[in-house]
């Protein structure tokens, strides 16, 4: 069973992702207020910035945000045509544009979609406008681009959601194909890991937390290869209502809705 602890005084206009980092603080993505909050362990407000615009620590319908090095955070701001980078005090840092005549056609992104860091500081962004993934070597450098439409088994459909685990194999949910799509770090396609509809899915030592329509969670093995077990999550909600979800440790998980976050126990 299930205990629900929430932040029922906490409302957002549309969160739409959450990370966190390594010090246990979360991360909420609001693209229609354009700001990310920081909330403590126990939910509570810590920190908010941003608003609409185009200056630094400013965003216009932000989709993304991503917390994996544990050290700082980036935002996948694609109105605004661009991935920023802050300290986990949430100041601004840096920035990653490549519509620009220096980068290849090949190698860029306009509208950047979700992003993930592997070994410490490539930085793995999907190209909104053409669904492949593209790398950029110490976050700046383009080297590689793959899970295009060329890549006739592993393209991509409509990605949703992009992730890694500990052996810097890199996962996103695909919408389009019903699938989580796995590839290595050096752009091989591995697998596309199926299970009946997926709502969304999260990583947590090596192992997928997939969640069905139903609200089941499904537990998948990363490095067996091989689905776990399943149960009951007893959240009882709408599966259209959910927007992310996270496997904050081994006893909670987080439900992200449109106006609201809650912990749930299990």
């Amino acid at each position: 069973m299930l205990n629900e602890a929430g932040a029922d005084t906490l409302t957002f206009k549309n969160a739409v992702s959450v990370t966190t980092d390594s010090k246990g603080f979360i991360y909420v993505l609001d693209n229609d207020a354009n700001e990310i909050i920081k909330l403590s362990s126990d939910l509570s407000l810590v920190k908010r910035i941003g608003k609409k615009g185009w200056g630094y620590g400013e965003f216009d319908t932000p989709t993304y945000i991503d917390g994996s090095t544990g050290l700082d955070i980036y935002v996948c701001d694609g109105k605004n045509f661009r991935i920023q980078r802050f300290d986990l005090n949430l100041s601004f840092i840096s920035a990653l544009l490549t519509n620009t005549e220096t980068f290849d056609n090949s190698l860029k992104f306009n509208k950047p979609l979700a992003s993930v860091i592997v070994n410490s500081n490539d930085l793995y962004v999907i190209d909104g406008d053409n669904y492949r993934i593209v790398k950029f070597q110490d976050s700046k450098i383009p080297v590689i681009s793959f899970a295009g439409f060329q890549d006739i088994n592993g393209s991509l459909s409509k990605p949703v959601k992009f992730l890694k685990d500990g052996y810097n194999n890199l996962y996103v949910l695909d919408k389009g194909r019903n699938s989580i799509m796995q590839y290595d770090n050096f752009g091989n396609y591995i697998k596309a890991i199926n299970y009946d509809t997926i709502v969304s899915f999260s990583i947590y030592k090596d192992i997928l937390f997939i969640l069905n329509s139903n609200l089941e969670i499904v537990r998948y093995d990363v490095k067996k290869g091989a689905f776990i077990d399943r149960f009951a999550s007893n959240v009882f909600l709408d599966a259209g209502d959910v927007k992310d979800f996270l496997v904050y440790n081994s006893e909670k998980f987080i439900i992200l809705e449109k106006g609201k976050i809650n912990f749930y126990k299990y």
